[in-house]
């Protein structure tokens, strides 16, 4: 274990000067948007001033071939930006964020809305989404540096495109300040500037809720084969999660109908669905379903997909054909890879510390301070590393 950090006290911790960018609405026609306090609105473009005002009482905003709806005014921009004064703040569809806002009309007249916000402040908002704010101080400040740790690998590798993060768990889940809890927000204070490395650079700190016994190889999320991520690691902490057996119940109706609703298409009647392939962990990697006329190979993560990630709850399942349907029986919630959440809360009650328990999930990984970085370049890992 290289882990040799000591985590700075949160007196002394200053904000990181970073910033994110969460998409945190996509694809929508229409947000509801409200501002408390003053407020200005710039073209995305030319930083042209469109409006100020002293509070934005709740509108719709809809994208329209002539550029953006405001509640009832017709503003002819493709995106705009939207900055609240010291002590305002932006609610959207009912949640209060922080930072500022810009919504962009896409080309399928629908719209992205891109909340860009400090690194400390947006964390505030994942980690009170992502763990229970009664967990164990110790493994929140695990989780919190993960977490930190993965929006700044996606910051330095989605540099290209509109944002670096999703608002929901398919990034990391994120409530805003309307999430925000005290001792989640404690535990992110109490890590401020604390990150992940390994052989200094930035990885993917993968995370998920329950493991189930062992922990799966992170080349199941891309292309990544990082020896603080190889998996494999016998994990006895997560048993008392709730999510650590599940059973399910899928009908042949069901998986027609699933797959008729899906790029997949229709493939007739079904025979069988059994796991044709394993990973060294034990997970689904191939998936077939058979009927009459053909046979169709998913990964575990495309059948997860298929028939949502709350139904199935992990890819660490078995299937047994019974009359008309199929019996999945899993352990786990998530994709497995990297820290288990509910393993760390179990070692944070037996006395782990979050540089331990970091440690164990990612092993020959190392605790960095970003201030300690500032005069140099930060170096990422990418996949196949």
């Amino acid at each position: 274990m290289s882990l040799f950090l000591v985590l700075p006290p949160a007196t002394s911790a200053q904000p990181s000067p970073a910033w994110i960018r969460v998409a945190v609405s996509r694809d929508d026609p229409q947000v509801m948007l409200q501002i408390h306090g003053r407020f200005r609105i710039t073209d995305l473009e030319t930083h042209a001033q469109i409006h100020e005002g002293r509070r934005l009482n709740l509108v719709a905003v809809r994208a329209a071939p002539s550029g953006l709806v405001l509640g009832e005014e017709v503003l002819p921009h493709v995106g705009v930006r939207i900055e609240p004064s010291s002590g305002a703040a932006i609610s959207l569809n009912g949640r209060r964020l922080r930072g500022v806002l810009e919504i962009v009309r896409q080309q399928n007249l629908t719209l992205l809305v891109v909340n860009h916000v400090e690194l400390e402040d947006y964390l505030r908002g994942v980690l009170s989404k992502e763990a229970p704010d009664y967990w164990p101080d110790e493994a929140l400040k695990a989780i919190a540096i993960a977490a930190r740790t993965y929006a700044l690998y996606q910051r330095f590798t989605k540099e290209a495109g509109p944002y670096d993060v999703t608002g929901d768990v398919m990034s990391q889940d994120y409530g805003g300040k309307t999430g925000e809890k005290a001792a989640t927000t404690r535990a992110v204070k109490a890590t401020t500037d604390v990150i992940v490395m390994h052989q200094g650079k930035l990885f993917p700190t993968f995370y998920h809720s329950t493991c189930g016994g062992m922990t799966e190889h992170a080349r199941v999320m891309g292309s990544y084969d990082l020896e603080p991520l190889r998996g494999g690691i016998l994990c006895a902490f997560c048993s008392a999660s709730p999510f650590y057996s599940w059973q399910r119940r899928l009908t042949k109706a069901d998986v027609n109908w699933a797959l008729r609703n899906s790029r997949h298409g229709p493939i007739g009647p079904i025979s069988d669905v059994q796991v044709t392939k394993r990973t060294a962990s034990g997970r689904a990697e191939e998936v077939t379903i058979v009927s009459a006329s053909r046979t169709l190979r998913l990964t575990g993560f495309d059948v997860r997909a298929l028939f949502g990630f709350d139904r199935i709850r992990s890819p660490l399942f078995s299937v047994t054909p019974t009359d008309g349907a199929f019996i999945l029986e899993g352990r786990g919630w998530g994709h497995g890879v990297g820290l288990c959440q509910w393993g760390a809360a179990e070692l944070a009650r037996r006395g782990f510390s979050a540089r331990e328990i970091l440690a164990f999930y990612y092993p020959r990984a190392d605790l960095v301070r970003l201030r300690d970085l500032a005069d140099q370049p930060i170096a990422v890992m990418g996949g196949g590393s």
